[in-house]
């Protein structure tokens, strides 16, 4: 795509890359739509101190309507499984796979993302280390939010309360950690300055070449040939040093 410089005679030439299928971006609004309200009708139903507010006609308004985001929830992801299986697996198979790179991801992190220092980081694939954990940390979830939620849901009454009670504990810790890797995921993808490509890219299903060269080296160039180019450029920075 070609960009025309207003005011003069240049132009930028950009090239986009897919990264999204359009329902795998539809799937990815659908849960952010449902995982929202589902946050918040449940912290009102099992919060201690709100209980109140979950007891007659109210509480049983917004259990309707948890049940309702539920189902919604729960069907998005059986949806995307059955229409696009290959899609599925890739992304099961990408988002689950860590290596050693990924720890140099980790400790580079804070300085570049929440500290602003434009450090050196490792090779990533087409999903970043806290893209992929935020991803399993998704996948899990939705496994855990399905059996619980449904134990919940139909086995009272029916199964033991020692299951009954543990069903409910595995789902509030769930919600516990996914709702934190939200909160990340939220500040990095639609606040962070580094980040604005990846809310392009969940709108418009692509990422720029060079945001793609630069953040996902490993998926433009290949890991190979991406892991060899990050070691010579760190051989080039200690050589750097020694000579300083």
């Amino acid at each position: 795509m070609s960009v025309r410089l207003r005011g003069t005679d240049g132009v930028v030439n950009n090239r986009w890359i897919p990264k999204y299928t359009f329902l795998e971006r539809f799937g990815h609004w659908v849960h952010a739509a449902t995982y929202i309200p589902l946050a918040f009708t449940g912290f009102l139903i099992f919060a201690p101190l709100l209980r109140g507010l979950a007891q007659g006609d109210w509480g049983e308004a917004l259990r309707v309507t948890h049940r309702l985001f539920a189902v919604a929830f729960g069907l998005m992801p059986i949806i995307y499984i059955i229409a696009q299986p290959s899609r599925f697996v890739m992304n099961v198979r990408e988002n689950f796979r860590f290596g050693k790179e990924d720890v140099g991801w980790v400790k580079a992190a804070i300085p570049y993302y929440l500290m602003g220092k434009h450090v050196d980081m490792p090779p990533q694939p087409r999903f970043n280390t806290g893209e992929r954990l935020n991803a399993a940390a998704i996948m899990v979830g939705y496994v855990l939010f399905g059996i619980t939620g449904l134990l919940m849901w139909f086995g009272k009454g029916i199964m033991p309360n020692w299951m009954f009670r543990l069903a409910v504990v595995v789902h509030d810790l769930t919600m516990v950690a996914t709702f934190c890797m939200f909160i990340i995921h939220f500040f990095l993808a639609v606040m962070h300055p580094l980040m604005w490509q990846s809310l392009v890219s969940m709108r418009y299903g692509v990422v720029s070449e060079s945001y793609a060269r630069e953040h996902h080296a490993m998926w433009y160039y290949g890991r190979e040939r991406a892991l060899d180019m990050w070691e010579k450029h760190q051989a080039e920075l200690a050589a750097e040093s020694a000579q300083a």
